[in-house]
Protein backbone atom coordinates (compact mmCIF):
# COMPACT_ATOMS: atom_id res chain seq x y z
CA UNK A 1 0.00 0.00 0.00
CA UNK A 2 1.99 2.81 -1.21
CA UNK A 3 1.25 5.84 -2.85
CA UNK A 4 3.64 8.47 -4.79
CA UNK A 5 4.18 12.09 -2.77
CA UNK A 6 5.84 14.42 -5.21
CA UNK A 7 9.38 16.29 -4.48
CA UNK A 8 11.28 18.68 -6.43
CA UNK A 9 10.43 16.60 -9.56
CA UNK A 10 10.86 13.49 -7.63
CA UNK A 11 8.98 10.66 -6.32
CA UNK A 12 9.00 9.57 -2.73
CA UNK A 13 7.40 6.06 -2.27
CA UNK A 14 5.78 5.98 1.11
CA UNK A 15 5.53 2.61 2.32
CA UNK A 16 2.32 1.40 4.32
CA UNK A 17 3.24 0.31 8.01
CA UNK A 18 1.15 -2.60 7.28
CA UNK A 19 2.61 -3.74 3.88
CA UNK A 20 4.57 -6.58 5.30
CA UNK A 21 1.69 -8.11 7.20
CA UNK A 22 -1.57 -8.19 4.75
CA UNK A 23 -3.40 -9.68 8.23
CA UNK A 24 -2.81 -7.54 10.40
CA UNK A 25 -3.05 -4.54 7.81
CA UNK A 26 -6.86 -5.87 6.81
CA UNK A 27 -7.50 -6.15 10.64
CA UNK A 28 -6.35 -2.65 11.09
CA UNK A 29 -7.94 -0.74 8.14
CA UNK A 30 -11.28 -2.90 9.02
CA UNK A 31 -11.42 -1.98 12.62
CA UNK A 32 -10.64 1.30 12.11
CA UNK A 33 -12.45 2.64 8.92
CA UNK A 34 -15.82 0.08 9.40
CA UNK A 35 -14.80 -1.19 5.84
CA UNK A 36 -11.61 -1.77 4.23
CA UNK A 37 -10.05 0.80 2.75
CA UNK A 38 -6.29 2.34 2.57
CA UNK A 39 -6.05 5.93 3.66
CA UNK A 40 -5.62 6.84 0.30
CA UNK A 41 -8.25 5.49 -1.27
CA UNK A 42 -11.77 7.01 -1.52
CA UNK A 43 -14.67 4.69 -1.86
CA UNK A 44 -17.76 5.85 -4.12
CA UNK A 45 -21.09 4.61 -3.42
CA UNK A 46 -22.72 2.80 -6.53
CA UNK A 47 -25.72 4.49 -7.97
CA UNK A 48 -29.21 3.47 -8.37
CA UNK A 49 -29.13 1.21 -11.36
CA UNK A 50 -32.13 3.22 -12.76
CA UNK A 51 -30.33 6.06 -12.43
CA UNK A 52 -30.67 8.06 -16.39
CA UNK A 53 -27.00 8.71 -18.00
CA UNK A 54 -26.39 12.74 -18.45
CA UNK A 55 -26.34 13.80 -21.99
CA UNK A 56 -22.45 13.64 -23.47
CA UNK A 57 -20.98 11.01 -20.84
CA UNK A 58 -19.92 7.99 -21.16
CA UNK A 59 -21.29 5.04 -18.62
CA UNK A 60 -18.99 2.58 -17.41
CA UNK A 61 -20.42 -0.47 -15.67
CA UNK A 62 -18.34 -2.37 -13.70
CA UNK A 63 -18.94 -6.11 -12.09
CA UNK A 64 -16.72 -8.75 -11.09
CA UNK A 65 -16.29 -12.39 -9.75
CA UNK A 66 -19.98 -12.91 -10.38
CA UNK A 67 -19.19 -16.92 -10.63
CA UNK A 68 -22.52 -17.86 -12.72
CA UNK A 69 -24.63 -15.48 -10.84
CA UNK A 70 -25.75 -13.23 -12.64
CA UNK A 71 -29.41 -13.92 -12.96
CA UNK A 72 -30.23 -11.30 -10.14
CA UNK A 73 -28.01 -8.57 -11.23
CA UNK A 74 -30.14 -5.37 -12.38
CA UNK A 75 -27.51 -3.93 -14.65
CA UNK A 76 -27.71 -0.35 -15.17
CA UNK A 77 -27.39 1.48 -18.87
CA UNK A 78 -23.99 1.39 -19.64
CA UNK A 79 -21.89 2.22 -22.78
CA UNK A 80 -18.97 -0.37 -21.75
CA UNK A 81 -19.10 -3.29 -19.38
CA UNK A 82 -15.93 -4.26 -17.48
CA UNK A 83 -16.41 -7.38 -16.04
CA UNK A 84 -13.12 -8.09 -14.14
CA UNK A 85 -12.36 -11.84 -12.12
CA UNK A 86 -14.17 -14.85 -12.47
CA UNK A 87 -17.41 -15.20 -14.47
CA UNK A 88 -17.54 -18.88 -13.89
CA UNK A 89 -17.87 -21.05 -10.44
CA UNK A 90 -15.93 -23.75 -11.98
CA UNK A 91 -15.23 -22.87 -15.55
CA UNK A 92 -17.42 -25.37 -17.51
CA UNK A 93 -18.46 -24.98 -20.98
CA UNK A 94 -22.35 -24.83 -19.70
CA UNK A 95 -21.34 -21.71 -17.35
CA UNK A 96 -19.38 -19.88 -20.38
CA UNK A 97 -22.14 -20.26 -22.70
CA UNK A 98 -24.76 -19.50 -19.58
CA UNK A 99 -22.56 -15.85 -19.50
CA UNK A 100 -22.88 -15.31 -22.95
CA UNK A 101 -26.40 -15.78 -23.70
CA UNK A 102 -26.50 -13.17 -20.21
CA UNK A 103 -24.35 -10.94 -22.22
CA UNK A 104 -26.52 -11.12 -25.09
CA UNK A 105 -29.13 -9.45 -23.75
CA UNK A 106 -26.86 -6.54 -23.31
CA UNK A 107 -26.14 -6.17 -26.70
CA UNK A 108 -25.69 -2.14 -27.02
CA UNK A 109 -22.63 -2.90 -24.25
CA UNK A 110 -19.54 -2.96 -25.32
CA UNK A 111 -17.57 -5.90 -23.24
CA UNK A 112 -14.33 -5.24 -22.02
CA UNK A 113 -12.14 -8.72 -20.65
CA UNK A 114 -9.34 -10.18 -21.85
CA UNK A 115 -9.84 -13.34 -21.67
CA UNK A 116 -13.92 -13.39 -21.47
CA UNK A 117 -13.46 -11.82 -24.99
CA UNK A 118 -11.63 -14.30 -26.05
CA UNK A 119 -13.40 -17.75 -24.89
CA UNK A 120 -16.88 -16.19 -26.03
CA UNK A 121 -15.46 -16.00 -29.97
CA UNK A 122 -14.29 -19.66 -29.86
Amino acid sequence: MAHGIPSQGKVTITVDEYSSNPTQAFTHYNINQSRFQPPHVHMVDPIPYDTPKPAGHTRFVCISDTHSRTDGIQMPYGDILLHTGDFTELGLPSEVKKFNDWLELRINTTCLSGLLCRLISK
